[in-house]
């Protein structure tokens, strides 16, 4: 792909991207899109590993790997888990299925096998485990499209986080963030879904107001490149006058969802009830 057709596909418009000799990573970056139509073909494991070790290359905290990856390759577990999300079959079916798990068991074990006593703030280890598993998976992520391999998260699973728990025998400490399905393509392009401009996400210096017509404008150019966006929760707000971008935003986080998610972490001693 062009790289300014690029830069201009991931801003929905011109953006002063500067110019430098080898571009490939940045390319593969700037070229992200979710795929969710996948070939048969396999993923071999030679390649599984590469992308795992892609995983285990980022960025950790302290250097504590807090997190783990289950690959799901039963047929029975996959089984259960489209009885569980059938609305995700296409996921659940993909060639590799990755489930990312934040993973403070793994270190409150070697903790106690050292002879001390886990004394770390319960918010804060909760949250550099996300952050470690969270690296972890946009390594993979990016790994995997460099070599022609299409990929989406999925988050839908933490809808039912306890069932997941169990289903994968999580261990007190261990806690799903979500799954991500990895698969060579059925067709080479997809459309890139345009960003906010970084004039809303990047602030110099202190957070600076929102400037609404920068949403209002990026709404217009979301409709303009995507087509206008599937209203979320059209049967509790009614479909809207015209469906954007901000509009879903708003919708969706004015309902409750995954209401479970607090009390499983507190089950797997996350939180303190």
């Amino acid at each position: 792909m062009n790289k300014h057709l690029t830069e201009h596909l991931r801003y929905g418009s011109p953006s002063a991207i500067p110019e430098i000799e080898s571009r490939s990573t940045i390319d593969t970056l700037l070229s992200h899109q979710s795929c969710r139509a996948f070939s048969d073909k396999p993923i071999a494991d030679d390649i599984k590993r590469l992308l795992f070790a892609a995983g285990q290359s980022a960025p950790s905290k302290s250097n504590l790997q807090q997190y783990s990856l289950v690959d799901v390759c039963s047929s029975s577990i996959r089984t259960e888990l489209i009885q569980m999300f059938p609305s995700i079959r296409w996921a659940l079916e993909a060639p590799m299925l990755i489930f990312i798990i934040g993973d403070t068991h793994r270190t409150q074990e070697i903790n106690r096998a050292r002879n001390h006593t886990f004394q770390w703030e319960q918010t804060d280890a909760f949250l550099n485990a996300a952050v470690d598993a969270s690296l972890a998976l946009a390594f993979m992520i990016a790994a995997a499209e460099g070599l022609g391999i299409g990929t989406c998260p999925v988050s839908k699973v933490r809808e039912s986080s306890d069932a997941i728990t169990k289903l994968l025998k999580l261990p007190k400490g261990a806690f799903p963030i979500c799954a991500c399905v990895f698969g060579y393509p059925q067709k080479e392009t997809q459309s890139i879904s345009p960003r906010l401009p970084q004039s809303v996400v990047v602030h110099q210096d202190t957070y600076q107001p929102i400037d609404f017509s920068e949403i209002d404008q990026y709404d217009e150019i979301f409709n303009r490149v995507t087509g206008p966006p599937k209203p979320r929760y059209a049967e509790k707000f009614g479909e809207p006058q015209q469906s954007t971008w901000s509009d879903n935003v708003a919708r969706q986080t004015a309902v409750l969802e995954r209401p479970d998610f607090k009390e499983m972490c507190e089950r797997q001693g996350l939180f303190r009830k």
